[in-house]
């Protein structure tokens, strides 16, 4: 492509813009130069509706595909057009109305901003273009009130493009009612006369109409006036003349005033039409001669006849119109009634009637009341005389009529002097009555009463004497009780006229200054106040009290209470078993009554119990305490509190403990020693237990062999605590392990050599073998536990055994053969450690079911009782305390019967059926069987043990086999010679089934 190749340039106009295109070469015009730029120019004329359009210009040639493009948008400026106030109809609206006017503006850029104002006071209104794009609007809401009629609302649209400003206007026009219609003028006129009133409507839009009504006729008005109001609006003024007439009297007189399309509205009076005054006025009063009591209530009433209004009636006391009471009209005649509570003040007084008119009319009534005394007045000269001075009181009262005086003091009379009586207020009299004393020192403040008495009631004025002297003090009983940290206040009582100059506190002979401590304050009276009283507070206290006439003083002491405290309590206190003692208790406090101090014993709760064990008493004293002991018992070891209770909280406490001594006891077992401890099956541990008490606390230790075990053993650990007066130990035993398989090489050893060296004689039964449980004592070792304490030694053996499963018995073989009897015999395998005995079960014909089971306590026996030539599974166990092993197993089968022999046994005949037996009564058999069967084994072990001494004395001469009759026999050798095919065997139904007896173990797992 040639990169210098023709360009065709293209100006594109979105929307008449009304442009002139000047351009470089005619458009589309190729150019054969290569020229960097090729220029084109187009000038614009800027029209409003222009403003917003884009203006591309695009260049293209052969060389690209598409043309290139640049283009703008046109911002033209241009003034909006005149506003539009919308939302009025008619420019008339009325008062109360609701203007919603909205001014409206369309183009202009930048758009106008919109300002409401009425008559040139700007109005509040937003504005903003919304709506139609291009339309700025602005809205305002008016309320209508007479006062704007006449005004003129616009709207301007302000722009900074010429002309700049433009507006819309709107001149209202108001219609309103009068606010009001007044009358001018009163509505009373005589009969026959005349009377002018005058009507006024306030301003109004357009002018009102008035007119006249009396009680509902129309009355013709005499003039009729209108008058602009000012600023806008009219008010109009109609006057009437009317005639009294007694007929119109009461009648409503109306103005009205009517605005067109706005309604009415008016004002009213009630005519009067008089008629002259009333004719006569008189009184209901008491006589004029008549008394009353002050405090009696009295009833006045005034009446009067005639006239037209009703004449109002109105009562006076010397010449004061009163207010009260009310007037009541009936008929012709009208009445006003006065009710009266007497007072001293209407005594004398004129109470009077009068109703208006031309001449006035009026009536009157003069009252005399009786009054009590008012007040009684004691005057006193000197005022205040010194002791035995001459004094001369004066009592005056004053009532009608005049009182009578008399003087008491203290429930007596005293003896007065009547002086002339004199007037008094309100028409009384005055009396008067002069005492004459002189007071001994010991009367000030003695009480004097002069009492009035006239008309039932007593009045009466105290008068106290005032006698000039040195203080006197009082203090009380002399003693102030405070409690320490409290207050104190010591009390003083003072007596002195004048009064108090001074008073002052001192203690051991200083002057106590209650301004420079805080804790001391003295009061008003003189009293002394202390606060946060403490220990050093108590003592004797005076104080020196002076006035004008002299001084005085006092003494008085401050006890302060302090809680208890316990100073001196020896803890732990140790006495001996059946000795004696004493627990002491030394208190401090202030105060230490008797029975303050007391004892209890202590609960596991920490309470102390109400009441003391035997052995124990409480003896008094003060300041110490004591508790005594005698016979002392250990039970009566542990705490024992001391309570020291003086009434001032809080109580003191103090804990002594009251040791017993005695000596080391070991905790009861039930066995005689040595005692057995059993090991758990299988365990590779195992752990033994002491316990012991004792005061002083015990020390548990062990021994193995005679000797202490070594500390730095591996095997052995110990653990050891206390619970108060007991002393645990726990040993535990490790590597068990390796004891269990020396007991079991040991039994082994034993068990293999004695079948190595068998007797040389061969019995039946196992005479041979009846000390084969005399093998060692299957023992892991005997430990002692040593309990030891101050006051001795005790010791206790315990044998550590084992407690296995024993092993299955070995080399379980068939020793002999007959046809009715087979003899087994086999090794003993490791017992575990307990005796053990082998359980022997047979599976075969002439077995009953279930398969029977033989008890045996040794290693051979001989089953007698089947059949012949029959086979047999035979079975052997190991049992011991702790179970049975796994079962070793043998068939067996009975001989051929020899053709010489015997007819057989005859089996012996089925009993007769009968009634079944109750399962109870055949558990109740085999219980029985199976203990008859265990006694039987304890006789033959006697029995065998017995033959086992024959035998070593009868060793040289042996007895022939043939003459045991027993049904048992223990060939240590099948190669033996066998037992007499005939010998006498017992059945096998003789034996009942064994049960194994089911082991018991403890917790720790012992066996029990």
């Amino acid at each position: 492509m040639d990169q210098c190749g023709p360009v065709e340039v293209n100006v594109a106009q979105y929307g008449p813009v009304g442009a002139t295109i000047d351009q470089y070469g005619p458009i589309g015009a190729s150019i054969d130069q290569c020229e960097p730029v090729w220029p084109s120019m187009i000038q614009l004329t800027p029209q409003s509706h222009a403003h917003g359009q884009r203006l591309v210009c695009s260049a293209a040639n052969e060389a690209g595909p598409a043309p290139a493009e640049a283009g703008i948008t046109l911002d033209v400026l241009f003034p909006p057009d005149p506003p539009v106030i919308e939302g009025l109809e008619s420019p008339h609206v009325q008062a109360g109305d609701t203007l919603r006017l909205v001014c409206v503006v369309r183009g202009g850029n930048p758009p106008p901003s919109l300002h409401w104002d009425k008559d040139g006071e700007p109005l509040g209104g937003p504005w903003a273009r919304r709506g139609d794009p291009g339309v700025s609007r602005s809205r305002v809401t008016v309320t209508v009130t007479p006062g704007d009629d006449g005004s003129t609302l616009r709207c301007r649209a302000r722009s900074p493009l010429p002309p700049g400003e433009a507006s819309a206007s709107v001149t209202l026009s108001v219609t309103y009612p009068p606010a009001e219609v007044t009358i001018a003028g009163t509505p009373t006129v005589a009969e026959n006369g005349t009377l002018t009133l005058s009507c006024t409507s306030a301003p109004s839009n357009p002018p009102v109409q008035l007119r006249w009504w009396l009680g509902g006729r129309e009355l013709v008005p005499t003039e009729t006036t209108r008058t602009p109001a000012e600023g806008r609006g009219s008010v109009t003024q109609c006057n009437v003349t009317l005639l009294g007439r007694r007929q119109d009297h009461g009648r409503p007189l109306v103005c009205e005033a009517a605005t067109p399309g706005l309604g009415t509205r008016s004002a009213s009076l009630v005519l009067s039409v008089t008629r002259g005054p009333p004719q006569e006025l008189w009184l209901e009063a008491p006589p004029p001669n008549a008394t009353f009591w002050a405090g009696q209530r009295l009833r006045l009433v005034c009446h009067a006849r005639g006239g037209h209004p009703a004449p109002r009636l109105v009562w006076s006391k010397d010449g004061r119109p009163l207010k009260e009471g009310a007037q009541v009209s009936g008929g012709t005649v009208v009445t006003r009634e006065l009710l009266l509570t007497l007072a001293p003040s209407d005594n004398g007084a004129t109470y009077g009637c009068a109703a208006g008119g031309d001449p006035p009319l009026g009536a009157h009534v003069r009252l005399r009341v009786l009054f009590p005394p008012l007040s009684v007045t004691i005057t006193a000269t000197p005022r205040e005389p010194r002791p035995g001075h001459a004094l001369l009181l004066t009592c005056q009262s004053s009532g009608n009529p005049a009182p009578e005086l008399r003087w008491t003091s203290q429930g007596r009379e005293l003896p007065g002097e009547r002086l002339p009586a004199a007037p008094g207020p309100f028409g009384g009299g005055t009396s008067a009555s002069r005492l004459r004393l002189r007071p001994g020192p010991g009367e000030h403040g003695r009480g004097l009463r002069c009492r009035a008495g006239g008309g039932g009631l007593e009045l009466s004025a105290a008068h106290r004497l005032l006698l000039r002297h040195p203080p006197q003090l009082e203090v009380g009983e002399g003693a102030v009780v405070a409690r320490e940290h409290g207050g104190a206040r010591l009390g003083l009582s003072v007596r002195a006229h004048p009064p108090l100059e001074s008073c002052t506190w001192s203690r051991g002979g200083h002057a106590l200054r209650p301004g420079g401590a805080p804790r001391l304050r003295q009061e008003e009276g003189g009293s002394l106040t202390i606060a946060n009283v403490t220990r050093g507070d108590a003592g004797a206290y005076g104080v020196l009290c002076r006035n004008a006439e002299g001084a005085a003083r006092a003494q008085l002491r401050l006890h302060v209470h302090y809680p208890p405290s316990i100073v001196r309590a020896p803890d732990p206190v140790v006495v001996d078993e059946g000795g004696g003692g004493a627990l002491l208790c030394e208190a401090e406090g202030n105060p230490l009554p008797p029975g303050c101090v007391t004892w209890g014993r202590l609960a596991e709760a920490g309470a102390a119990g109400a009441e003391l064990p035997a052995g124990l008493r409480a003896e008094e004293g003060l300041p110490v305490g004591r508790l005594r002991v005698w016979g002392a018992r250990r039970e009566l070891g542990g705490a024992y509190e001391c309570r020291v209770d003086t009434g001032v909280p809080p109580p003191a406490r103090a804990v002594v403990r009251l040791v017993v001594r005695y000596g080391p006891e070991l905790e009861a077992e039930p066995e005689a020693e040595p005692v057995p401890v059993l090991v758990a099956e299988g365990a590779g541990s195992a752990q033994l237990r002491c316990r012991a008490q004792g005061v002083p606390g015990v020390r548990l230790r062990w021994e193995l062999g005679g000797r202490p075990l070594p500390p730095g053993e591996p095997r052995f650990q110990e653990h050891q605590w206390r619970e108060g007066p007991w002393t645990s130990s726990l040993l535990t035993v490790a590597n068990i392990t390796q004891d269990r398989a020396r007991l079991r090489d040991q039994f082994n050893q034993s068990n293999q050599h004695h079948h190595q060296n068998p007797p040389r004689y061969q019995y039946r039964n196992w005479h041979q073998y009846g000390n084969w449980d005399q093998y060692p004592n299957r023992t892991l070792g005997t430990f002692v536990c040593v309990a030891q304490n101050a006051l001795g030694t005790v010791r206790r053996r315990l044998q550590l055994r084992l407690a296995d499963r024993p092993d299955p018995p070995q080399a379980l073989r068939l020793a002999g053969v007959t046809p009715t009897s087979l003899s087994l015999a086999w090794r003993p395998g490791f017992d575990g450690g307990l005796p053990q005995s082998f359980l022997v079960s047979v599976r075969g014909p002439g077995a009953p079911p279930p398969p029977a089971a033989l008890l045996a306590p040794g290693p051979a026996v001989t089953l007698g009782g089947l059949r012949p030539a029959t086979p047999y599974d035979v079975t052997v166990t190991a049992r011991n305390a702790r179970g049975d092993s796994q079962a070793t197993a043998l068939r067996a089968v009975t001989s051929e019967p020899p053709a010489d022999s015997p007819p057989a046994r005859e089996e012996p005949a089925a009993p007769p059926a009968g009634p079944a037996v109750p399962p109870a009564l055949v558990g109740g058999v085999s219980a029985l069987g199976g203990l008859l069967l265990l006694g039987a084994n304890a006789a033959l072990w006697g029995a065998l043990l017995r033959r086992r001494g024959g035998n070593r004395d009868e060793a040289a001469t042996p007895k022939a086999e043939t003459e045991e009759q027993s049904s048992w026999a223990t060939p240590s050798d099948p190669a033996l010679e066998e037992p007499h095919p005939y010998e006498d065997v017992d059945q096998w139904g003789a034996y009942e089934e064994v049960a194994p007896e089911v082991p018991r173990f403890t917790h720790q797992g012992e066996l029990v």
